[in-house]
């Protein structure tokens, strides 16, 4: 009987150590929410010195911190495409130098983001054999840059909006063009004038400029650490390839050239890949100064 209680007493201070260990890490970490939809982003804080950078592992893909020394913690993003499969996916923190490992479960749902519903020219629509090509070559390039290793996050505090004006076409919503079932839209559009100012949201390198059959007048734009986005639909490009953007730099004007109905400017975003929703991110980055 004293050798069982012995041995439950090993066991039960052996659970409580283990726990302490396994919980402390917990301290350090917090996320903005345990639960995301597809299209969405958290943000995550890690507790850590600067010298002290930590690997985040997420969907299969180490992601980039940026370090905010007001709050001496790492902080970046992590991300659900729109097409992510509803489901609890884990997230693998490592902190230096322990390097001890704690894993976070996130929860990613579906979600309805809803149907819109367009009527454009047929020949923007159904493609005929050079405008499919075309197409084709266009969105190989573009794909490229989703492929590319991620540079050094440039970005730093809260991102802007890129024009002041109402939302029209909302994120995530199924597309249905012409009577037919389309790609759902990846972005957001602003309502604009032709000629308004386009300004890029944060500080960022332009990756690419380009003229495309369905975004028009293009440019995109590498924040560092995953984070890209795409501005699309310009009546004219202000920059060029390689120009480093500083948060607020008007780099196009707003049009209506590719795939649109009128002056707007379709505005996307690319978080480690991931197609989201950009006003999330928007919305996320305001505690990075609070």
């Amino acid at each position: 009987m004293r050798l069982l209680s012995a041995l439950f007493l090993s066991a039960l201070v052996f659970m409580i150590f283990t726990d302490k260990a396994r919980s402390s890490p917990a301290q350090d970490i917090s996320i903005s929410s345990e639960n995301m939809a597809r299209g969405d982003v958290i943000l995550m804080n890690i507790k850590a010195g600067e010298e002290s950078m930590p690997r985040v592992v997420w969907m299969g893909k180490e992601i980039s911190f940026v370090f905010n020394p007001t709050r001496d913690a790492w902080q970046g993003f992590l991300a659900a495409d729109l097409n992510q499969k509803e489901g609890d996916y884990e997230v693998a923190v490592k902190i230096a130098p322990a390097n001890s490992e704690r894993r976070l479960s996130i929860h990613v749902s579906d979600k309805d983001y809803g149907v819109r519903r367009l009527t454009l020219p047929k020949d923007k629509v159904e493609l005929n054999d050079e405008a499919l090509k075309r197409v084709k070559a266009e969105a190989e390039v573009v794909s490229a840059l989703w492929k590319a290793k991620d540079t050094v996050p440039e970005w730093r505090g809260f991102f802007l909006m890129p024009l002041d004006s109402e939302i029209e076409g909302t994120f995530g919503k199924r597309s249905v063009i012409n009577g037919m079932e389309r790609s759902p839209h990846t972005g957001v559009d602003l309502r604009g004038n032709a000629g308004d100012p386009v300004r890029a949201v944060n500080n960022g390198k332009v990756i690419l400029i380009a003229d495309h059959f369905f975004t028009g007048n293009t440019v995109f734009v590498d924040h560092g650490g995953g984070i890209i986005t795409m501005y699309c639909h310009l009546q004219k490009v202000l920059i060029k390839t390689g120009d480093r953007m500083v948060k607020g730099h008007v780099l196009g004007l707003v049009g209506s050239t590719g795939r649109a109905t009128g002056p707007h400017l379709h505005w996307g975003m690319r978080v480690n890949g991931a197609r989201v929703n950009p006003l999330t991110l928007i919305n996320l980055s305001k505690a990075l100064e609070e």
